[in-house]
């Protein structure tokens, strides 16, 4: 029986995490000894739910590590990896045929150093990192991240394969740390759908659907500062004054939530803009909506659009990544310019021209084939050599 250990950074409700409860149960089926590694337990796991009971579940901490205690420890696990390995998660990796980190975290540094088959799992977009220097303290922290960071870099090469999700996630590492840095074989692997019971679960009732008439736009994000979810407040504050009629629902949670609620009310648009926080089933909201609005700064692959897709709701999304493969560089849904201005234009450009909703989802299954489920999951078993079982 293939002995298989993943590690992810958690189990919150997440594009990556969606897809690895699909890669979790689909190597249950085959019978493979599997255990799920995750940082800490926490109430936020909300997709353990869906996770086979054959898998097994493992912590590194018992609870969440905070403060001086988090600090300690993050540093340790960076410095010295392989004391670490040793002595907090007492493991060498010698109890498993394979490891697999399915997110980039400083995590990755540990797993790097153990003798055993292992791949890493690139899901997200690489960015240059803007530093403001306000203190000498400031200074200094700022002076070890970068450390950290460059070992996070240099541990890729000591995987056996590295797996970017789209093929702007792979240009955008070798364009920041230059094609040098990768000695290990990088290849691209599109994340994919998994289509079964999402059409089902947007049938069901749920609290809360707008009971309006005209355009409705939606965005299921993680409310977190790449997202740049302000941008589409702001520039829904400027579309209602100009004189279009629509609303907005807003699907997930994060640490800018409170700041983007109370964006909301200060723009007056608690009428117009609804946030519904972390939802466990998004799908029925994502069919009643008109388009889905991908607004960030930077995205790896975006899964979300192509569950949206599915369900009859066409996409526009900033330039900011992974979704201009999904796509196709505008082909199969609005490509915006990655900037305030490109979401204004995107959602003033679908108010103004209801009939492009119908365009696009007559070219939504010709989009859709270029993820299908089963051609991804026969590359996943390869990748992790249980093809044959």
């Amino acid at each position: 029986m293939r002995k298989i250990l993943i590690f992810n950074d958690c189990f919150y409700m997440g594009g990556t995490e969606v897809l690895l409860v699909n890669v979790l149960n689909h190597l249950a089926e085959k019978k493979c000894e599997v255990t799920l590694l995750l940082p800490n337990p926490s109430e936020r796991n909300v997709l353990l739910s869906g996770v086979s009971s054959k898998i097994q579940i493992k912590y590194i901490y018992p609870k969440m590590q905070k403060g001086f205690k988090h600090a300690f420890f993050r540093h340790f696990m960076i410095l010295f990896p392989r004391l670490y390995a040793k002595l907090v998660l007492k493991m060498d990796g010698s109890e498993y045929d394979q490891i697999v980190c399915f997110k980039d975290t400083q995590y990755s540094i540990v797993f790097s150093r153990m003798n055993m088959p292992k791949i890493q799992w690139v899901h997200n977009q690489p960015f240059i990192h803007e530093y403001k220097y306000k203190s000498l303290k400031v200074w200094l922290a700022v002076q070890v991240n970068k450390r950290h960071l460059r070992k996070l870099e240099l541990s890729y090469n000591r995987f056996d394969e590295v797996v970017c999700v789209s093929d702007s996630c792979r240009d955008k590492y070798f364009e920041i740390y230059g094609r040098n840095i990768f000695k290990t074989d990088v290849k691209v692997l599109y994340n994919a759908l998994n289509l079964d019971g999402i059409a089902e679960k947007s049938e069901l009732q749920v609290p809360g659907l707008p009971d309006f008439n005209g355009m409705v736009f939606i965005l299921v994000t993680r409310i977190s500062p790449e997202k740049t979810v302000d941008r589409t407040v702001k520039m829904t504050r400027k579309l209602i004054d100009e004189g279009y009629d629509f609303r907005v629902m807003i699907l997930g949670d994060g640490p800018e939530y409170e700041y983007i609620n109370q964006l909301i009310k200060d723009e007056g648009l608690s009428d117009i803009m609804k946030m519904y926080g972390r939802v466990l089933n998004p799908f029925p909201y994502m069919k009643r909506a008109d388009w889905l609005l991908c607004g960030s700064s930077r995205e790896s692959f975006s899964l979300v659009l192509l569950e949206a897709i599915s369900l009859g709701t066409p996409v526009l999304t900033t330039d900011c990544g992974g979704p201009e493969d999904v796509i196709a560089k505008g082909k199969y849904g609005l490509l915006l310019e990655n900037s305030i201005d490109g979401v204004y234009q995107g959602m003033k450009k679908v108010l103004d021209n209801p009939q492009l909703k119908d365009y696009y989802n007559s070219l939504a299954p010709e989009n859709l084939a270029r993820f299908n489920y089963d051609n991804w999951i026969k590359e996943v078993d390869k990748l992790l050599q249980v093809e044959n079982l």
